[in-house]
């Protein structure tokens, strides 16, 4: 788990939350496999595994940013019991990673500032990053990027997992993954070859479903060491 008190982002609000982003490649490829189709599911399958439960509910806050050449905000970090509407994703463009990572920047140092405000303790944030191809961006302006996101010195640095459908390989989404080394390091899921990026998707939303009520769930027993609880391949679908 990832949760202790060095992980969260204060220790003296009355009010504990765990912040997710889903992070959604919508270039062109992913419009040409289908997967976008079940990107723009995600959203609703996650929402009705939270909001079906009110503890779990109290505990989740969910944002969904999606990227090409550039990255865009579909859904501001909320109380899913308070979304009531769910984008459609549309393919546009290339594949920046660097976009996502800056705007992730963004939105998650004022979204935890805003929710500290409010009273909250929050733990760090998580992105599950979903992807079927290679960046676009140069290697200087990524790595940038990406450092500025996992920065020491950033308080609200997040735990990133990626997940890997189509054509993009492990070996390219193994450096994104953060943090990647020690007790605490994350994993990346890549599709095994052959499978269908949009079945690849379906079965993503499952274990991210499951990691999300997981971490909600430690986070209300008093006997578990309360964070966040990465996904676990149990069904053996990814490299």
């Amino acid at each position: 788990m990832s949760g202790d008190k060095d992980d969260q982002a204060g220790t003296d609000d009355q009010y504990m939350t765990l912040a997710f982003y889903i992070v959604v490649d919508v270039s062109y490829s992913m419009r040409e496999s289908g997967a976008i189709v079940a990107a723009s599911d995600l959203l609703p399958q996650v929402h009705a595994a939270v909001t079906g439960e009110p503890i779990v509910a109290d505990v989740v806050r969910l944002a969904m940013i999606d990227f090409s050449d550039d990255a865009r905000v579909q859904v501001r970090l909320s109380d899913l019991r308070d979304v009531t509407t769910f984008p459609e994703l549309k393919e546009r463009g290339g594949t920046s990673y660097a976009a996502a990572f800056q705007l992730l920047r963004q939105e998650i140092e004022r979204d935890i500032k805003q929710l500290k405000a409010d009273n909250f303790k929050v733990y760090r944030p998580v992105i599950f990053f979903i992807t079927d191809g290679q960046p676009t961006d140069t290697g200087t302006a990524l790595n940038a990027a990406f450092a500025e996101l996992t920065d020491p010195s950033f308080r609200y640095r997040p735990n990133i997992i990626p997940f890997g459908v189509g054509e993009v390989t492990k070996g390219a989404l193994e450096k994104w993954r953060f943090p990647a080394t020690g007790e605490k390091q994350m994993h990346s899921f890549v599709a095994k070859d052959g499978d269908d990026p949009a079945r690849a998707i379906n079965k993503a939303a499952k274990i991210l479903i499951s990691s999300i009520l997981a971490s909600a769930g430690s986070v209300n027993d008093p006997a578990a060491q309360a964070g966040f609880v990465p996904p676990v391949d149990e069904d053996d679908d990814w490299l």
